[in-house]
């Protein structure tokens, strides 16, 4: 684990609003400021949002540790989309400012840079893909395609940093949240004996055309045999959960209650697992989730997928045709 900082002192940040591009409120969180004595090379990473664009970000922490030996990583990041961070060992603090919706969070990718430029960083990074558009390919790697989650890979690159290939992001959830999960498993009939399918069925960014439709006819499908469970992520319940659970009593289940995190312990106890490339795909991205899991990966574009970090094992589906589609399942034995 990252060393605790010496921090020589500390500018407390009590519920202040952002007024004219000024620090927006950090509760009770303490703006940490380094002097000269200390020498360990420090670095801020200012990763607002979304939650898989956080989490994506987490690939940088490992080359930053390993490139410096001893070093300070301090996160400052969104209230909206922190979790991401939790629990994570490479990262010494972590920083939240308040953002309650989408919009909020990313603009303060914007506003934080120059509220921290004289706390004593080293490097002060903000590599969101959004806000680096020219910069979603690797230079070390030329030879890989355009993808946004090179953005993190290139932004180690610029200050010398080489990120080994494939790049990894990093969770680790805690014991409590395990058992969650362990206790939601519990309560489903059968569940080790059953087909287990997480499915992920909103995205954030336009990143698919997966939409409600989608969902029913692919869960019709799936839910042909009698041995399926099929749980179903998003944020929030609707219609087309509702109909499939009318059309499989006792086998459908809305997962919203689970959190991203804990869906990504759901993920490692299924066997399948539907991927829009949104926050749940990313989490389950990281090296807290199994590999031997057929994933379907439905998107709009190759410079969305999952694949520079992950890519056996997963099958990349960019057209809207749900027959063909399901003609492709059955094809992969699904």
């Amino acid at each position: 684990m990252v060393r605790r900082q010496k921090i020589i002192r500390q500018k407390t940040i009590i519920r202040r609003v952002l007024v004219e591009k000024k620090l927006l409120l950090i509760g009770s969180d303490k703006l940490p400021a380094y002097t000269t004595e200390e020498k360990r090379p420090k670095i801020a990473l200012v990763q607002t949002g979304c939650w898989g664009d956080n989490v994506n970000s987490t690939l940088m922490l490992q080359p930053i540790v390993d490139h410096y030996k001893n070093c300070i990583i301090d996160v400052h990041t969104s209230t909206h989309y922190a979790s991401a961070f939790y629990n994570n060992p490479l990262i010494n603090k972590t920083v939240k400012y308040m953002a309650t919706e989408k919009n909020t969070a990313l603009h303060l990718t914007l506003t934080i840079p120059d509220q921290i430029k004289n706390v004593g960083y080293d490097h002060i990074l903000t590599p969101h893909p959004m806000f680096n558009p020219g910069c979603w390919s690797s230079n070390e790697h030329p030879e890989l395609k355009e993808n946004l989650i090179y953005a993190w890979v290139h932004a180690l690159e610029k200050i010398g940093i080489e990120c080994p290939m494939p790049p990894q992001s990093i969770l680790k959830l805690t014991n409590e949240e395990i058992n969650r999960v362990s206790n939601f498993c519990k309560k489903i009939k059968r569940f080790k004996e059953s087909r287990n399918i997480l499915m992920e069925c909103h995205g954030e960014s336009g990143q698919t055309f997966w939409d409600h439709n989608w969902t029913v006819e692919v869960g019709i499908y799936l839910l042909q045999d009698k041995n399926t469970n099929l749980f179903i992520s998003r944020r929030h319940t609707s219609s087309d959960i509702d109909r499939l659970q009318q059309e499989a009593p006792g086998r459908v289940y809305f997962v919203g209650d689970l959190s991203i995190r804990e869906c990504a312990e759901l993920f490692n106890r299924c066997q399948i697992f539907f991927s829009v490339s949104s926050g749940l795909s990313n989490a389950c991205n990281t090296n807290w989730c199994k590999n031997d899991i057929k994933w379907i990966e439905t998107v709009n574009s190759h410079v969305v997928t999952s694949a520079p970090i992950r890519k056996e094992g997963k099958v990349f589906w960019f057209e809207n045709n749900l027959t063909k589609f399901k003609t492709m399942l059955s094809e992969n034995g699904i």
